[in-house]
């Protein structure tokens, strides 16, 4: 995905959350034509309301990102504090300073903010029901956000692919690194959702962004939607990886986080993105 960037003015453009898979592709797609400050844990805390305040007051950025979060959906059943901290009140304090400051703020979401239940998939403006720990502290960020600002872009996003950042490892990862160890790997043949280039979802942050478009939430993956074992499947045909692959149900691993079975993010605002069996191929290229 290509955003045009010559007709663009200069920004001086704040991403918090920098070093996550996410974050390097935000500063990756932003950094032409624009002042960008990368900042990460080690720069800001967004669970100190205080920090956040002094720090993104004295930047003065015109546009604030935030790419922050606490993604470990299973250990947030028994981290419901931390993730609520990160994943809720944090977005708040950040969606206050950039009030302060009059800027807008972009914010990202996920598919976990539904229960699964609607087979043809979501809509931006249906009613979330989340059913995980982790879904209800996306969520919290999201009523936040919208709590504290005006000015918000909303993109919600769905199973990122990408370089790894410095946060959990990618499923594409383990999926290689499992490849590399075992002649043999099962994996999830349920829970529908739609595959997303991190690249691909930070260009098209920079295009909502530039063309100014109305604030509100956003859904913005690549096009078509599969399984995990779909996905795998796909990752090895394209690698060239020989392996044994077996769809198994959801209830084969012990998780103890619930998963949305059609975790489907339809968008009704704006073009299709490409397709993600073609994003996955150049990320891999």
């Amino acid at each position: 995905m290509v955003v045009e960037t010559a007709q663009s003015k200069s920004m001086k453009v704040l991403i918090i959350g920098a070093k996550g898979m996410l974050g390097q592709a935000l500063a990756t797609v932003f950094n032409p034509g624009n002042e960008v400050i990368s900042w990460d844990r080690d720069e800001i805390d967004i669970t100190q309301v205080e920090s956040i305040k002094l720090k993104v007051k004295s930047e003065k950025p015109e546009l604030l990102i935030n790419a922050a979060a606490y993604t470990d959906v299973d250990s947030a059943e028994t981290n419901s504090e931390l993730a609520n901290k990160i994943n809720g009140h944090g977005v708040g304090y950040l969606a206050d300073a950039a009030k302060e400051l009059n800027v807008p703020i972009v914010h990202f979401s996920t598919e976990y903010v539904f229960d699964g239940e609607k087979r043809e998939g979501y809509l931006e403006s249906d009613q979330p029901v989340p059913i995980s720990v982790y879904g209800s502290s996306k969520l919290l960020g999201e009523q936040e956000l919208a709590r504290n600002t005006d000015k918000f872009y909303l993109i919600r996003l769905s199973r990122l692919f990408g370089s790894a950042g410095n946060g959990k490892k990618s499923f594409i990862q383990t999926m290689l690194d499992l490849a590399a160890s075992k002649k043999e790997i099962d994996a999830v043949d349920e829970e529908l959702s739609c595959p997303t280039y991190a690249a691909d979802a930070a260009a098209a942050a920079r295009e909502i962004v530039e063309k100014k478009l109305p604030f509100g939430i956003y859904h913005r993956t690549n096009s078509g939607a599969t399984t995990w074992f779909g996905l795998a499947n796909e990752l090895f045909k394209l690698k060239g990886i020989d392996v044994k692959l077996n769809a198994v149900s959801a209830s084969h691993f012990l998780r103890p986080a619930r998963r949305p079975k059609f975790g489907i993010l339809l968008n009704t605002k704006l073009s299709a993105m490409r397709p993600w069996q073609e994003a996955l191929k150049e990320f891999l290229r």
